[in-house]
């Protein structure tokens, strides 16, 4: 299937034509104040060197094309859905996985479409009188896009879509919606998550740790912690679980569907973990190829931001600096876990998500 497309925005008329053959055009954008779906050329090189499918991926963007939205859900019917995920908690190696498996001629990886971080606010907003949607319509609105995002430019490929780190409260739903969807679930311990995130990316956590604290107080049914009084610690470690406690519950409703991913562990051994993803993906590689795959350039780079290097031991130092110098905070995070894991319903909840036991026990502080 040939994947140039005309330069020009497709005119309305022919946008079921466009949207049909190619992912060509891509949805960057949902606006929801105008009801309208904003849409991008982009190249098969384009998206395979995009960390981040949204603005962040241009330096100028390019002319965009703006359709009602009636008209695309019009343009989209019958699409299919047909894709997997790679759903996270932050900073585990997710786009370095994706990329990994985008080696793949038979996957189409697709890196945090923006328009899913819309659609999560959305979930969040559901049944207030503020939200623009019922359930049913969200629901609705959610399939045109697994549609659009499950396009591929070979036929024979699937799409692998790594959403972003807080879409994973819509895992459950997604999995639910596509009966042929398969998810790696990816998650770091506890006390590496405390290292990563305090020793450099708590913006990260600053920007999101209300509607996280949200989410986790009404997912376990009672608002039992308040934001003013967690630590910088405590909002750390109150993030991993609260992304942990929605991959779980995907994960306790489609077990043989999800598969548990310690970055850790996978770091200690990609090549076995790469092949495992691709089993778990029905993706047939042979191991030659995960062996080849592993031993180019990928696992010695920044997956968001290639020209750097990185490897799993810049990665250790920068933990153990962490470590040292954020101790206290450290401390102050897994106390907090203790104390959220002596909670039935936190228990209950991660039990139901049947991870093996020498995973399991990777979720209790020491």
């Amino acid at each position: 299937m040939s994947t140039d497309a005309p330069s020009g925005p497709p005119e309305i008329g022919q946008l079921r034509n466009v949207l049909s053959e190619s992912p060509n055009w891509f949805p960057i954008e949902f606006d929801l104040r105008a009801d309208s779906v904003v849409f991008v050329r982009l190249t098969r090189t384009e998206y395979d060197e995009a960390s981040f499918l949204d603005a962040r991926m241009f330096g100028s963007p390019p002319p965009p094309a703006r359709y009602p939205w009636g008209e695309v859900e019009r343009a989209t019917e019958g699409l299919p859905e047909r894709c997997h995920f790679i759903f996270h908690i932050s900073h585990v190696g997710s786009t370095l996985l994706s990329r990994l498996l985008g080696q793949h001629r038979d996957v189409f990886a697709l890196r945090e479409p923006a328009v899913f971080r819309t659609l999560a606010d959305a979930h969040l907003a559901l049944n207030h009188p503020r939200c623009p949607w019922t359930p049913a319509e969200f629901v609705r609105r959610t399939g045109v896009f697994l549609s659009l995002y499950s396009r591929t430019f070979v036929p024979d490929q699937t799409a692998v879509i790594k959403a972003t780190s807080y879409v994973g409260e819509l895992s459950e739903m997604f999995l639910n919606r596509i009966p042929t969807a398969r998810a790696v679930l990816m998650f770091v311990p506890p006390r590496t998550f405390l290292r990563a995130l305090l020793g450099g990316a708590m913006t990260d956590i600053t920007r999101a740790v209300g509607k996280r604290l949200f989410r986790l107080n009404r997912r376990l049914e009672c608002p039992r912690w308040k934001l003013s009084d967690l630590s910088p610690g405590e909002a750390v470690a109150m993030t991993w679980l609260c992304e942990m406690l929605a991959l779980s519950a995907a994960a306790a409703r489609f077990p043989d569907r999800c598969l548990w991913v310690n970055f850790d562990r996978f770091l200690q051994n990609p090549v076995s973990g790469l092949a495992e993803a691709f089993q778990h993906l029905n993706v047939d590689a042979a191991a030659t190829e995960v062996q080849k795959i592993c031993s180019g350039p990928l696992l010695g780079q920044y997956a968001k931001a290639p020209t750097q290097k990185y490897d799993a031991d810049l990665r250790e130092r920068l933990l153990q600096q962490g470590e040292a110098l954020h101790a206290a905070e450290i401390h102050k995070g897994m106390k907090w876990l203790e104390s959220a894991f002596s909670l039935s319903a936190v228990t209950r909840l991660l039990n139901a998500a049947r991870i093996a036991p020498q995973v399991q026990s990777e979720f209790l502080p020491p």
